[in-house]
């Protein structure tokens, strides 16, 4: 007799009935084990005892996950197996989203706060044209001027005009950190770095300090580290400029291509570089050696395509996220204490689309990249075939192209992808003081947004203890 595909067998129950039962089921049901039990096998310690009393052998049941058998491999048509999972599956609640995620702000609200006009923005999408200060000063290089606004006041001031011999274009901007709020550091496409301050009262800028790159080649990004400014060269070379000392910059030629990106890890202790070869190189600056100097740097990690998006994580110092424009269109992740000869990525994230700028979330565990193209995915290269010439990009539609996606770590499930937010190349961005907004640029529209993504994780206050109501005299 065959019922549902399966063979039953007819016996004899213990009231002189029968009872119809699978003949290949279990002669009895072994309950799963709490999540939060204690393994016998944790130790060699809890190992020994547990042989001793007979508990690590063949006689103790095998907890298998729902659906499972003794062999550990999924049995699909076993009914028990069957009837278990559907019924778990009904009882089922997906945990409630952190008020801090994104799936509670920027998700439920696919709208800018606040939009702000950039004309004459550089449209190259290398660029770093806008930066946040931790005043909440928000500053932006049109042209050949750079302007602000405090977001508080609303005001906006003119903090300088570039007027120098061979100036070339305003490529990069950035505000100082923590005891020069009001500084700013901006670079051009001659290889002219100036310093300028903002001043607390606003208006007009003072100027403060020029330094000039030789042979006029570009400048690939910049970050500040105290007094000390970080500049990336198109030569190659990364240039060490301290803002309290009058001297010639510290230089170190360790790329091959152009630098496009820098950015100090939130410690201090570290520094992050990467260029258009797809090359990605970690400085150290630990106790006992200088940053800069022959033999500090680590091993190099590489992309296939130019990297200009590089972000430190707050949460966990030691974790790098690095993105990749076309031709590949990847981000990875890497730990800079776990570094191999050959360095390999704690995760990768294929996304066949330019990924132009990368943060972390400082209130949970979420990154988020900003994109410009999507492209189809090209084969790898063949490893000792001669060098093929570099494709060309042919742009295609997608749902990741120019968005905004914010991803959940260390999944990489995607959690948001805002198709919406521009209608070109999302090429910078920039994360407010507090880590919950993030303004954007795209110099197709000559615009800059700003948008609500994250929020501080709510204060649930102390809880009241024994302790706290009694005192042992």
């Amino acid at each position: 007799m065959s019922v549902l595909g399966g063979d039953l067998d007819i016996e004899p129950d213990h009231v002189g009935g029968s009872a119809l039962r699978p003949a290949n089921s279990v002669d009895r049901f072994v309950p799963t084990r709490p999540k939060n039990s204690i393994p016998l096998n944790v130790t060699p310690r809890t190992n020994r005892i547990s042989r001793q009393f007979g508990l690590s052998d063949s006689r103790v049941f095998s907890f298998k996950s729902d659906g499972e058998d003794v062999r550990g491999t999924r049995d699909d048509n076993n009914m028990y197996g069957l009837l278990r999972r559907s019924v778990s599956q009904l009882f089922y609640t997906p945990p409630p989203p952190r008020p801090s995620s994104v799936a509670e702000n920027l998700t439920k609200r696919k709208q800018c706060v606040l939009t702000l006009d950039g004309p004459g923005i550089s449209k190259d999408p290398h660029a770093c044209p806008i930066t946040w200060s931790r005043k909440n000063l928000i500053a932006v290089a049109c042209g050949m001027d750079v302007f602000y606004q405090n977001l508080i006041t609303r005001a906006v001031h003119r903090l300088c005009r570039l007027e120098v011999c061979q100036p070339g274009d305003l490529r990069t901007i950035e505000w100082a950190g923590a005891n020069r709020e009001y500084t700013l550091a901006l670079g051009t496409s001659t290889g002219i770095v100036q310093v300028w301050d903002a001043g607390q009262n606003g208006g007009g800028g003072s100027f403060l300090r020029m330094w000039r790159q030789s042979d006029l080649t570009g400048i690939g990004g910049m970050d500040w580290n105290k007094d000390l400014l970080a500049v990336g060269s198109h030569d190659g070379a990364i240039s060490l400029f301290d803002l309290r000392s009058k001297k010639e910059a510290r230089k170190v030629t360790a790329h091959k291509g152009k630098v496009l990106g820098v950015k100090w890890s939130t410690d201090g202790s570290l520094m992050a570089s990467g260029d258009d070869l797809g090359m990605v190189y970690i400085w150290d600056k630990r106790a006992g050696k200088q940053l800069l100097e022959e033999g500090t740097q680590s091993s190099k990690m590489r992309h296939r395509g130019p990297v200009k998006a590089l972000a430190w994580c707050p949460w966990k110092p030691d974790l790098l996220a690095t993105g990749s424009i076309f031709p590949e269109g990847k981000i990875r992740i890497w730990s800079s204490i776990s570094l191999a000869p050959v360095p390999t990525p704690l995760e990768t994230i294929s996304l066949n689309t330019s990924v132009l700028s990368l943060h972390w979330s400082p209130h949970c565990k979420e990154l988020l990249s900003t994109h410009g193209s999507s492209f189809e995915p090209s084969p790898p290269p063949v490893r000792g075939a001669s060098a093929t010439p570099r494709p060309t990009l042919k742009p295609i539609s997608t749902p990741l192209s120019n968005s905004i996606v914010v991803h959940e770590y260390p999944s990489g499930k995607r959690l948001l992808n805002l198709t919406s937010a521009h209608f070109g190349p999302v090429t910078h961005s920039c994360l407010g003081p507090e880590g919950e907004d993030l303004f954007t640029v795209c110099p197709r529209e000559e615009t800059i947004k700003k948008w609500h993504v994250w929020s501080k994780r709510p204060d649930t206050g102390k809880k009241e203890s024994a302790f706290d109501k009694y005192s042992i005299r």
